[in-house]
């Protein structure tokens, strides 16, 4: 045992046996972290103590109990990656770790992030951070820091068990909320409606421009009005539709998306306005997309795609709140939000004569602004952890390396969020390890950036050598854009690798291709 814990054994001893018999989370976290921050002797000293659904949430600092402590999302920031790695970890400059991207904001210099477990199952996390003081932490705080932890195993257990019960409790109670509506529900009814109910998805994103954008989203859910939302594809158009949604007094009724380019026009009209059809006798029909969104929304993907006598119709109905089913003889009344969604300037392609300047005016009420993922820089590294880990179990969740979200964020990204999630979900298949390196991602990712930045280097920084010196230094870069991958790098260069290992050997740079 250190010295330093040595001496303070009996005061530790104390507070486990004032422990032992307290399952109070606002008593037991505080007294840990108050005997650890004096112990470490850092400007701050925080605790997390981990929820049910995989967040961190502030309950101590320096000591003191906090009601209403800040939320830290699943995975995010030195707390997840802790609870990941069950393994502690500490930087003495923060601004160049990109674990700590809130840490500048916050004037935060060093941090030490240990998590506090029992038996693998991590409970909770605690931070010690260095604002004004010149204190760079060691490993030997790590050990004196366990070994208290260890002194209090037997208060931990008994707080691990206490946690478990509490979310064990919770979820049962959560499903018989559920039960029980789905029980009224039954008795009372179920609308065909109730069939299309959709539960709000979170939306991923801190930049400036996402929040602007989710700021006047909820001001539309209020005003219950039709919606035009613009944005190249891939941007999450409908993900901001279903918000509108689930915030609007259409929540509890049915939300039902189509993609107008989907269809030929017949088709197309049977499946939004319905259909009638059969003998005199036995008339057959279909309900369309107007009718069973009676109450809710209905979401139009791709509207531009709609030919001219659609959008006459949709206009008509949007009037009248009256529509005619293929092949009908008498109108159906319903109620619907319309939320429509185009990658193209409706504005032009009404004055080209290819969209209804009425049916436009009767959508564009409110006019809301996707921004691309080139336009979100701030959030990339946000999503992309979000859809690495996405459905994982706490085990079988991965990080991405520094030079990884480098890459990400360099990227131009034409097919926007959704092509980041298939970047991320392939990397994280071809990842061995817990750590997503470069080599991981897509060719089109980090070739495209080897492009660029040789492009660049030729026309800006264009400086007299030979055609030899010229060879090394493209070389030279492309090995380096592509993390030292040599496969790649000979790929890139159209040359052999055997070719690219000679030529590194006559810059010196590695011994012959047997050694390598």
């Amino acid at each position: 045992m250190m010295d330093s814990v040595a001496k303070d054994l009996t005061k530790i001893q104390e507070i486990s046996s004032k422990l032992l018999s307290s399952l109070d989370e606002s008593v037991f976290f505080p007294t840990i972290g108050k005997l650890l921050h004096d112990h470490i002797g850092a400007d701050q000293t925080l605790v997390f103590i981990a929820q049910e659904n995989g967040s961190m949430k502030l309950i101590s600092k320096n000591g003191k109990h906090l009601k209403k402590g800040k939320t830290l999302e699943k995975g995010m920031g030195p707390a997840g990656h802790v609870i990941r790695t069950k393994k502690p970890y500490f930087s003495n400059n923060t601004d160049r770790d990109p674990l700590f991207a809130d840490a500048k904001e916050e004037g935060i210099r060093a941090e030490l992030a240990i998590p506090v477990s029992h038996e693998g199952i991590v409970i909770a996390t605690i931070h010690f951070q260095c604002i004004e003081s010149d204190k760079d932490f060691k490993r030997d705080d790590i050990t004196a820091v366990l070994e208290i932890l260890n002194e209090l195993r037997q208060p931990l257990a008994n707080m691990k068990m206490f946690l478990a019960a509490k979310h064990l409790n919770e979820s049962l109670l959560r499903q018989i909320e559920v039960k029980e509506k789905e029980i009224q529900k039954r008795d009372s009814g179920v609308s065909i409606g109730d069939s299309f109910r959709i539960e709000e998805r979170e939306i991923v994103g801190k930049s400036e421009a996402m929040k602007t954008l989710i700021h006047l989203a909820d001001k539309v859910a209020q005003a219950d009005v039709n919606a035009l939302l613009i944005g190249e594809r891939g941007v999450g158009k409908e993900m901001i539709g279903r918000r509108i949604h689930c915030r609007s007094i259409r929540g509890n009724k049915a939300y039902i998306s189509i993609d107008c380019s989907a269809l030929d026009e017949l088709a197309l009209e049977r499946e939004i306005f319905g259909e009638e059809g059969g003998s005199f006798k036995e008339v057959k029909v279909k309900n369309g997309l107007l009718e069973l969104a009676n109450g809710g929304t209905l979401f139009l993907n791709n509207v531009d795609r709609l030919t001219l006598h659609l959008q006459s119709k949709i206009h008509n109905f949007l009037n009248e709140k009256m529509a005619f089913r293929v092949g009908g003889h008498m109108p159906y009344r319903s109620n619907v939000r319309l939320i429509v969604a185009s990658t193209k300037d409706l504005n032009e392609l009404a004055a080209e004569g290819k969209f209804r300047e009425d049916l436009l005016f009767a959508v564009n009420t409110m006019i809301l602004t996707v921004p691309s993922l080139k336009e979100r820089q701030d959030d990339i590294e946000t999503l992309a952890t979000h859809f690495l880990n996405l459905h994982k179990k706490q085990e079988e969740q991965k990080s991405l390396s520094p030079g990884v979200i480098k890459a990400l964020r360099e990227y131009n990204w034409p097919g926007n969020v959704r092509e980041l999630q298939n970047v991320v979900e392939r990397a994280y298949i071809l990842s061995d390890g817990m750590i997503v390196e470069r080599d991981h991602l897509a060719d089109s990712v980090t070739e495209c950036q080897v492009e660029e930045a040789a492009e660049e280097e030729n026309v800006i920084h264009f400086s007299e050598m030979t055609l030899d010196e010229l060879e090394k230094r493209h070389i030279c870069m492309t090995l380096e854009h592509l993390g030292g991958n040599k496969t790649k790098t000979a790929k890139m260069l159209g040359i052999t690798v055997k070719t690219l290992y000679n030529k590194l050997h006559s810059y010196g740079m590695i011994g012959n291709q047997a050694d390598a």
